[in-house]
Order: C-alpha cells, then sequence, then structure tokens
C-alpha cells in the first residue's frame, strides 16, 4: 500500500529530528526514517554523550587523586575501577535519553516514525524496508536528507584486524587496555586519549599533521599537549601509519616519521579515528540529481540539493559535523520550509568544545583565518592563573583568547582553554553572533568570582591598551 506524506525525513538524530518535530507541529503529514535503534543518531549512541559519560567517570577519579591539593586527606587513593557499573550507567543514560526523544516525537499526531530504511526511488517516491523486513512504497511532497556521518577508515594494511577498534566500538569495549595506542590526534583522539589514560592505559597518540588539534587555535592546542604529555600520554606527530601487524597477545602499529624511519609500537588496541565521512549509502541518490562527493551531498545556501523538493542538513552535507549544528541547520530549515524566512546558520557563527583535560572552547574565526582572509584584527588575552574562580578550583595554565576587528573592536572569535570552557562558550556565542563590541563586554556586569568574568577583565585590558 502506497501512502503520501508532506514530508519525508530520512534519518532520526540531532538534525532530522528536530526538523521533523518543527514540521508535525505545524500540522504537516511527516514520516521520520531511522534505520538504528532509537532517535538521537550517532551523537547520542556512538559519540557526544557515551564518550562524555566516559569523561565524567575520570574526571571524578582524577578529582579523588587531587584531593590532598584541596586539603582532604584520604584513607586511599587505590581506588577500584568498575568498568562495568560504568558502562553500565553509560546504558541508562542513553536508555533514558532516547525514551525521553521517543515519547516527544509520539506525542506529535501527524508524526509518523518507522524504524527502517529509506531508499529514493526518484524525486516524489522512495521504497521503505522495515525492521521487520516489510517493504513500504511511499510518495512525498519534499524530503530531507539527515544521516549524518560514519568513521573513516583509510587504506592501511591491517586496519581490518578486530583489536583495531573505531569511536563507537571503544565506547563499548568490555575491559580498560593496558596499552592503546590511537590513530588520529583530532578532538575524539585527544578526548578518549585522556580518558583512557585518567583510567590507567598506556597511551600513545599517533598524528600525521605537525600538530594534534589542527584547525583549533594552536596556542591552546599546544598548551593542551602539553599537560597530556605531563599526564604521561606519548604524543607522535609528522608519522605516517605503515600498518598494523598481529602478534598473537596483541599488535604492532608501525610508522614511519618525518624522515622516512621507521618505528613500531606495541598495544592491547588500537583505536581509529581519522575522522569521519558523510554516510550517503543506500539512500538511492543515483535516481535523483543530487549531486554528492567525499565531501557529502552539495546543497546550496538555503540546503537545496539539485532536486528542488529535497534538502539535506547536517553531517551527510560535510564539515563542520557537530550536533548542535545539525540542529540549528535542521530547525532554519524547517521555519523556511513553512514560509517563516528566518536566517541560515552563518559558519562563522559556529561554537565547538574539545571535551579534553582541560576543555576547549572555540567560536568564530582562529588567528590564522582572520589573516588568511586579510581581517585587521587584535587579540585580547586573558590568563586564568590570576583568575580568582581558576584559582579556587585549582586550575593553572588556562588561557582566554578574544579576537576583535581593530577598527571597530566588533568581536569576531573567542577561544578558550580552562576546565569550564563549556560553560563560557554560551556567552561567546552570542557575543560573536550580535557582533558585540569590546566595550560592551568590559561594561557587562559578570558576576564574582566565576570564569565569567574574564570576558570582561580581557576586554578592560585590551581597551586600556587600546586607549593609550
Amino acid at each position: 500500500m502506497k501512502t503520501d506524506y508532506d514530508f519525508l525525513v530520512i534519518g532520526g538524530g540531532p538534525g532530522g529530528t528536530p526538523a521533523a518535530m518543527a514540521l508535525a507541529t505545524a500540522g504537516k503529514r511527516v514520516l521520520l526514517v531511522e534505520k538504528g535503534d532509537g532517535l538521537g543518531g550517532t551523537c547520542l549512541f556512538e559519540g557526544c554523550i557515551p564518550s562524555k559519560i566516559l569523561r565524567e567517570s575520570a574526571r571524578r577519579l582524577r578529582e579523588i587523586r587531587e584531593a590532598m591539593g584541596f586539603g582532604l586527606c584520604l584513607p586511599s587513593l587505590d581506588v577500584h575501577i568498575d568498568w562495568y557499573a560504568i558502562q553500565q550507567r553509560k546504558r541508562a543514560i542513553l536508555q533514558r535519553r532516547s525514551a525521553a526523544a521517543l515519547a516527544r516525537v509520539e506525542n506529535l499526531p501527524t508524526l509518523e516514525l518507522m524504524f527502517g530504511k529509506a531508499s529514493l526511488l526518484d524525486a516524489t517516491y522512495a521504497a521503505l524496508r522495515t525492521e521487520q523486513g516489510e517493504m513500504r512504497e511511499i510518495g512525498f511532497q519534499q524530503a530531507i536528507i539527515a544521516t549524518g556521518s560514519v568513521a573513516s577508515r583509510p587504506p592501511i594494511p591491517g586496519i581490518e584486524h578486530h583489536r583495531v577498534l573505531d569511536s563507537s566500538a571503544i565506547l563499548d569495549i568490555d575491559r580498560i587496555p593496558q596499552r592503546l595506542a590511537i590513530i588520529g590526534g583530532g578532538p575524539i583522539g585527544v578526548e578518549l586519549g585522556q580518558v583512557f589514560n585518567t583510567l590507567g592505559s598506556e597511551v600513545v597518540l599517533l598524528e600525521a599533521a605537525s600538530a594534534i588539534l589542527g584547525p583549533v587555535d594552536q596556542e591552546l592546542a599546544k598548551r593542551l599537549e602539553q599537560r597530556m604529555l605531563a599526564d604521561g600520554i606519548d604524543i607522535v606527530t609528522d608519522c605516517a601509519i605503515q600498518r598494523v601487524s598481529n602478534t598473537g597477545g596483541g599488535v604492532f602499529v608501525e610508522y614511519q616519521d618525518s624522515n622516512g624511519k621507521s618505528f613500531h609500537h606495541f598495544c592491547e588496541t588500537v583505536l581509529l579515528v581519522t575522522g569521519r565521512q558523510p554516510n550517503v549509502d543506500g539512500l538511492g541518490l543515483e535516481n535523483t540529481r543530487i549531486r554528492h562527493g567525499r565531501h557529502g551531498i552539495e546543497v546550496d545556501e538555503r540546503l537545496c540539493t539539485d532536486e528542488v523538493n529535497i534538502h539535506a542538513v547536517g553531517d551527510v552535507i560535510g564539515q563542520p559535523m557537530f550536533a548542535h549544528w545539525a540542529t540549528a541547520q535542521g530547525l532554519a530549515l524547517a521555519q523556511n520550509l513553512l514560509g517563516q524566512a528566518v536566517p541560515f546558520p552563518d559558519r562563522n557563527d559556529n561554537s565547538a568544545v574539545i571535551f579534553s583535560e582541560p576543555e576547549i572552547g572555540m567560536v568564530g574565526m582562529t588567528e590564522a583565518r582572520a589573516r588568511s582572509e586579510g581581517v585587521a584584527f587584535e587579540v585580547a588575552r586573558y590568563d586564568y592563573a590570576q583568575d580568582a574562580r581558576a584559582q579556587v578550583a585549582g586550575q593553572n595554565g588556562g588561557l582566554l583568547k578574544i579576537l576583535y576587528e581593530r577598527k571597530s573592536h566588533r568581536v569576531i572569535g573567542v577561544h578558550a582553554l580552562v576546565e569550564g570552557a563549556d560553560d563560557l562558550m554560551g556567552e561567546a556565542a552570542l557575543a560573536v553572533k550580535a557582533g558585540v563590541s569590546l566595550e560592551t563586554i568590559a561594561a557587562g556586569i559578570h558576576p564574582h568570582p566565576t570564569l565569567t568574568e574574564s570576558f570582561a577583565q580581557a576586554a578592560r585590558a585590551a581597551l586600556a591598551g587600546v586607549m593609550k
């Protein structure tokens, strides 16, 4: 039996679900198709949330080890790590969040949810295969593709070995690896490297580029690297992975440095995190005029494909690949499809947080990008070593950088390295989006003692220098 819908939304992650709900709330008949076991996508089940749950356990362990510095004399610092309990807590949180998302969807009478796979037959029809293997054909007026991304697997010999895990598989690993080699020094590699290092793994991080966290402000990335080295994480940059070899009790990761000299590292487990690629397999794009390549589905500034009634949002259209970015795109698209001419998200306003130890938060332009685009700018700086809240929390080595236009003093970028940077990025995102000036930030009354005072302190110091 064929059924017609106003909208077909393929993908129940942070891009597709909000869009589908917004359209259904407006009374549109919507079919949301998700191929996984629940709503939430990669972020909920394989990325953002589960990795932060593990990080939280690691942070609590670190706090216990640092307790003596706060005048707390514990009977013993020999803490037993119950990995099974940590995994159980993770699964409970994921289940609770997925169930809540499902309940919100089920409360919308014009929104139908189907778990299965959708493949386009042309620009107005799609074939659906349910979890039970049943086939359906449906018609739709418009469609939104929000199928996210999948982990990239470079052509390295031996990479299919069962001890080589991607970021999703290692979150479900049944034990803490004694020796862990991480191929890839991006945000995921850094975050999970610190987590497993804190939990007791011997960690080596192998990165092909000359520095970890490539697109991140390099001054902050370098400070974080020094922290990681001090914690015992071995970091090797400018290296090319040659192969992964089985040893019986583990694997050898063989690599060459920039001079062509060969090395190898023995480990129990390999974490492969060399990026993600848009998930377009099985969508039936070949049956449409929709163009796509290694960077994902091609869309215009209104997120429209070459089929005027089919749009795409989130990871499936390429960088930046963040859950909050996909949500912003999905909601803006839904409003526009409903006739509300709201602006689409601007990449220059996007924010992100690397949940390292300490965290790195970023919004807007980096210094490198501003220079490449010929922007005349200055940098307001604030060292968290002098900050009251940071001192109370026992933090040091943190730094805030506010990029602003030289002439107008308009803020164009904010970058922070400090535990708590995640919460600071809300104010930072508003400052960049609204084009707030240093004068406005300096005049803001921030509560004391909090990390947010750093914004006003940095702005005042910069203005004092500018006015001299």
